[in-house]
């Protein structure tokens, strides 16, 4: 029995072990998902303050984005695919400080017609007199405002990314065209919706939710991935996997499993330990035959 002991304290002590190698990597693993999406709310809830409504839906829309790119990858490795805290740490930093220019973009081009005297200038359209300030708003969003947008938007995303400058350029030359491409259409059907609410200010609150939107679209295809955009047209890809049932259902049963698995496999560990020691009991207080003397 004192064998048996012996035996089991080494086990016991590896168990032990490797149970507090678990808790602690389990611990840091939550330290930083708690640090990384302190950040990431940090930052948006700064622009917020600043811009208010408009600079919150702004920001939003680039992790917002960055999770839906996730979905869309057509990578097989699934780990790949996961949209961790510091993924959305650092797509909260890259929507936060892209904020600034895109509203105080619009602002600027909206203001120009008044500056350079043209607010009131019209053009004869089909016997209509048309205002031309609207397709200035909506000139310089599409060929000034869009195209600056994205030359900022790929530095700023390799740098909070990989903490360096070392192949931003090369970063630069390799997505900017492409990724400016895939955008066009997009910013041409934003641009109509600027020059829309400069021509019709009742329209005007209506601009910032449509260009955080835009956004939420912009980010996916300034994407740098691969990725299968047959998926936009599902639903539950633009659903956060804590709001979609079929995935709480899902997580539940694998959670379910997983304590099954190991609450069988401590009871069978303590049935054998148990079944162990009463084999050795037995064996040891069973009375030995003694000869007979003659």
């Amino acid at each position: 029995m004192a064998d048996n002991l012996e035996e089991q304290k080494p086990q016991e002590k590896e168990r032990e072990k490797t149970t507090l190698d678990s808790v602690i990597t389990e611990t840091n693993q939550a330290s930083r998902g708690l640090i990384n999406s302190a950040i990431g709310t940090a930052a948006i809830g700064a622009f917020a303050a600043l811009f208010g409504l408009d600079g919150f839906i702004t920001a939003l829309s680039f992790p917002y984005g960055g999770m839906i790119e996730k979905r869309l990858m057509a990578e097989k490795d699934e780990s790949k695919k996961q949209f961790t805290s510091r993924h959305f740490r650092d797509e909260s930093i890259v929507g936060a400080l892209i904020t600034p220019p895109i509203l105080l973009g619009v602002e600027a081009a909206k203001q120009l017609p008044k500056a350079l005297g043209l607010e009131n200038v019209v053009a004869n359209i089909l016997g209509y007199s048309v205002p031309v300030s609207p397709f200035i708003v909506g000139g310089l969003f599409l060929g000034a405002l869009s195209p600056a947008i994205t030359a900022l938007y790929y530095p700023i995303d390799y740098l909070i990314k990989n903490k360096t400058f070392k192949g931003i350029g090369e970063d630069f030359k390799k997505n900017y065209l492409k990724g400016l491409m895939r955008t066009i259409p997009l910013a041409a059907m934003l641009s109509t919706a600027v020059g829309a609410t400069y021509a019709l200010p009742y329209l005007a609150p209506y601009l910032f939710p449509a260009i955080g939107v835009a956004n939420v679209l912009y980010r996916i295809f300034l994407s740098k991935e691969n990725l299968n955009y047959a998926k936009l047209l599902n639903p539950l890809t633009y659903i956060p996997k804590f709001a979609n049932p079929l995935y709480i259902t899902s997580g539940i049963s694998s959670y379910a499993g997983k304590v099954y698995n190991k609450v069988s496999t401590a009871i069978y560990d303590l049935g054998s330990a148990v079944g162990g020691w009463f084999r050795k009991t037995a064996t040891a207080v069973t009375p030995t035959s003694q000869p007979n003397p003659a």
